[in-house]
């Protein structure tokens, strides 16, 4: 049996993909270029959230405009809770959410070893690249409402085929911003006497590209799946 070869859902995979890998390229030109890699833990003397923050939102923005295609057949819960992703309440919703994930991306990162007493800008950066990298892309496509039913519901019956392919695509850019974050924690306690080593910038580094490694196998992946569609194509 042939599978069917769903070219716009191809396509927007990698479109996504691309714009994921695009934004972790610009933050490593943007670290190169300042050379002085400290600021990585200023809020305010560092664009690399800035630039996360556009780099997620543009992958919204890119769900919805490939959703268009589908909303002359979506059904009518679909429709009303589309409508209401960015009511008051649900802006107030994602902005809560977000918050509270940036205080629990903090307590993890305190547990884990972060200073108790001090580096309080260099946690709360790296909470927020976490919570950036994590949760945000999910609030911004379908509120704070729908994020959290997606946090306890494998896929909510609201959810249309273009918001289900980016949710699958957030996930492996969500686990590969935790695990590089995390493993960036390894290069921290060695004796090298580097300036890279202070915190949080092997977390920062290591979220960046832990996040950019989850994206390149998701898109192997969704290239392993066109070969195969296009071999069985071919053997018929």
């Amino acid at each position: 049996m042939v599978s069917r070869f769903d070219q716009q859902k191809t396509k927007h995979q990698l479109f996504h993909v691309s714009l994921s890998l695009a934004t972790i390229l610009i933050c490593m030109a943007y670290m190169q270029y300042r050379r002085n890699w400290a600021h990585l833990g200023s809020f305010w003397d560092s664009l690399v959230v800035p630039i996360v923050f556009l780099g997620e939102l543009l992958k919204v923005v890119l769900a919805r405009f490939y959703g268009k295609v589908e909303d002359g057949v979506l059904t009518a819960k679909q429709r009303q809770k589309k409508n209401s992703y960015f009511t008051p309440r649900e802006l107030l919703g994602g902005f809560t959410l977000q918050f509270l994930c940036t205080l629990l991306y903090a307590f993890i990162c305190i547990i884990l070893g972060a200073p108790v007493l001090g580096n309080y800008e260099q946690t709360f950066v790296l909470a927020l690249l976490m919570t950036l990298l994590t949760v945000s892309p999910t609030v911004f496509l379908l509120g704070g409402g729908g994020a959290l039913q997606v946090c306890f519901c494998e896929k909510p019956d609201f959810v249309t085929k273009c918001e289900d392919t980016a949710l699958n695509l957030f996930k492996y850019n969500a686990l590969g911003g935790i695990l590089g974050a995390w493993a960036g924690s390894v290069v921290a306690p060695l004796d090298w006497g580097r300036d890279w080593q202070a915190y949080p910038i092997p977390n920062v580094i290591g979220a960046l590209l832990g996040s950019a490694l989850g994206n390149i196998y998701a898109c192997t992946h969704v290239l392993y799946a066109t070969a195969r569609v296009y071999m069985s194509k071919k053997r018929t």
